[in-house]
């Protein structure tokens, strides 16, 4: 068994900083494959989302540089579940006093899969998703935002949420919500399957099925192939003139 992955990340035509941060790590431990794939989008209506997205995406990739080996020889997922949940509400008042320090708001979301053998936790704040891409495109997350509860407490139609200007309100992220209340799930991996985490940006101005047709499996047999259709897809989205930054991780586990 072995895991592959690759990431794509691009300004994009009208922000002057990239807010978001991504994460990729994989090792081998106690012979099986590990990894920690990570996407945070900082919030561009506040200060320094930069800062906030890479404060979350170092804090996971310390625990998984140092911490995670010696966890591993007695790896429990419920446990580690646990952790995980513990450690994003400790990051949310870590940046929430920090921002109160320094008189400012920042914010970021939060979405990763930590990959451990043949299973996977995924954690979640926000609107970054994770889309699971085999027969067909499966979105794995849901949105913590203002449009997507709206729209299960039938207030708002999906046609009426592609226009809403209020479709970048989060309810939840860290940072700048006292309250969060992460999305994790446990579960069995799909071999051959792409695992695709991206922010909103990637996905606001492309459809489903272009997602499906360009990075399904078939057509993402290696690494490089990753790379390069994540590029194309991230092209098409700059000359529709998506104004925010772009990125996007995809994740396999082959035998």
């Amino acid at each position: 068994m072995r895991y592959i992955a690759a990431a794509d990340t691009d300004i994009g035509i009208h922000k002057s900083v990239n807010q978001d941060s991504l994460c990729i790590k994989i090792a081998e431990i106690r012979t099986q494959p590990a990894a920690l794939v990570m996407v945070c989008d900082g919030m561009g209506g506040l200060s320094c989302g930069e800062i906030a997205s890479a404060d979350v995406i170092n804090s996971f990739s310390d625990w998984f540089e140092n911490e995670f080996p010696t966890e591993a020889l007695k790896w429990d997922w419920n446990e580690a579940a646990f952790k995980v949940i513990e450690r994003l509400h400790a990051l949310n008042e870590q940046l929430i006093t920090y921002g109160a320090r320094n008189n400012m708001k920042l914010g970021t979301t939060a979405t990763g899969i930590v990959a451990y053998g043949s299973r996977y936790l995924m954690f979640h704040v926000g609107d970054t998703r994770i889309y699971k891409i085999s027969d067909k495109l499966r979105l794995l997350t849901t949105d913590h935002t203002y449009i997507k509860r709206e729209m299960e407490l039938g207030n708002m139609t999906e046609e009426q949420a592609k226009t809403d200007p209020r479709r970048n309100a989060l309810l939840q992220c860290i940072g700048a919500a006292g309250e969060i209340e992460p999305q994790v799930r446990l579960g069995n991996i799909e071999f051959g399957a792409n695992y695709m985490i991206c922010s909103d940006g990637f996905r606001h101005v492309i459809t489903p099925k272009e997602i499906f047709d360009g990075l399904h499996p078939d057509i993402t047999p290696t690494k490089t192939d990753m790379k390069v259709h994540l590029r194309e897809l991230i092209e098409t989205v700059k000359l529709r003139e998506e104004r925010d930054n772009i990125t996007a991780v995809m994740f396999r586990a082959e035998r």
